[in-house]
């Protein structure tokens, strides 16, 4: 059974923004979208993007024309990815951190609509090595693709193409009752995420459901799915954990805020999804829900982080600053010649010596990293 180790505000929206919403990370930065009340299909409104340090310091803010509500970091490239107005003239816009260049919105390529008549759209994208997939909004109709796969993966020009890799209408294996050739549960595609083992799993946010699609985009493809029980509130986002204790960030909506909460006992085949005031573990062959963290006020999005990365162990931190300042005292002795082989102290200096100025980079190296893993330990 998990348990909560403990909760705290990671970050509170700041200069107006509001409504957080999806969250992603990417080199040691966690990147949040504010929705600001735009309008989902461009025709009103932007969206603040922020990107925050592992402390919750906002260290860039970007705004973006539309509803930005899917928002991921290409782990191949390092760039972020914001997906504008899912529900009519959609478009994706990227973001270089490294130099914070913020490209031209992507348009989709016919058949994709655009204008007063457009009224679907992408709300999600994931990746898998390459390839990358979005998830298509509001089918209507039988053979309605809900996700497709991008052309020129990670790096899209032009007008966008795509191809579908899953269509309303669909069938798949009721993972709970073990039955084949079921109609998939996808009447509205959300949340689309990339699982440790390379599948897709597309949150149906009114169908309250999840199909995992494996093997996605090739011939070997196949899908399956879980339905939350009967009663349930709509679940907006999920995640499979890669490890068993870590660090949960959720959009807590509804106020304004982003809370962090470090969580033991984790199931690592189980989903956790955000569900309106909590965050429950469903365990796909039994469809049994279980709330973990509770008490939310319109859980949104969800990031998980292992603790490996996300909670660093204390005892190793400290022993890499004693290291890391014993070595550099060390050098520096050896500078001044205070470590000399041979003559009197302060007499005697190494001509390889390193330099001040590198003694100084190795203290801010590993340490400074250290020590802001100190800092994320005692905040969470």
């Amino acid at each position: 059974m998990p348990t909560v180790q403990s909760t705290s505000i990671f970050a509170t929206a700041q200069d107006g923004a509001k409504s957080p919403d999806s969250i992603t990370s990417g080199d040691n930065s966690i990147w949040v979208e504010y929705g600001d009340s735009a309008k989902s299909d461009g025709s009103a409104g932007s969206s603040t993007i922020v990107q925050y340090d592992l402390l919750g310091n906002a260290q860039n803010t970007y705004t973006l024309p539309g509803l930005a509500d899917g928002l991921k970091v290409d782990p191949a490239t390092g760039d972020v990815w914001a997906l504008q107005n899912q529900d009519g003239n959609s478009t994706i816009t990227l973001i270089d951190p490294a130099t914070k260049q913020v490209s031209a919105p992507l348009s989709y390529a016919p058949p994709y609509t655009y204008g007063a008549d457009s009224t679907r759209g992408y709300d999600d994208v994931a990746f898998v090595g390459q390839k990358v997939f979005l998830s298509y909004t509001n089918p209507a109709n039988p053979g309605d693709p809900v996700v497709q796969q991008l052309a020129n993966g990670t790096a899209p020009f032009g007008t966008l193409q795509t191809t579908d890799v899953l269509r309303f209408g669909d069938t798949g294996t009721n993972l709970v009752t073990g039955e084949t050739n079921q109609p998939l549960p996808v009447t509205d595609p959300d949340s689309l995420k990339s699982m440790p083992n390379g599948s897709l799993i597309l949150t149906s946010e009114a169908g309250k459901a999840f199909t995992i699609i494996a093997n996605p985009g090739t011939t070997q493809q196949s899908a399956s799915f879980v339905t939350l029980p009967a009663g349930s509130s709509s679940p907006d986002d999920v995640i499979m954990p890669t490890a068993a204790s870590g660090m949960f960030f959720v959009s807590n909506q509804n106020d304004n805020n982003i809370l962090a909460v470090k969580v033991d006992g984790l199931n690592t085949s189980d989903l956790y999804a955000s569900v309106g005031t909590s965050v429950d573990q469903i365990d796909p062959m039994t469809g049994t829900v279980t709330p973990i963290v509770t008490g939310l006020n319109g859980a949104h999005g969800l990031l998980f982080m292992p603790a490996a990365s996300g909670v660093p162990d204390v005892a190793a931190l400290y022993q890499t600053l004693s290291q890391d300042f014993a070595q550099a005292f060390a050098n520096l002795g050896v500078f001044t010649g205070q470590a000399g082989t041979s003559g009197a102290a302060g007499t005697t200096t190494n001509a390889s010596a390193p330099s001040a100025a590198s003694i100084i980079s190795l203290i801010d190296g590993n340490a400074s990293s250290a020590l802001a893993g100190l800092l994320l330990v005692a905040k969470g």
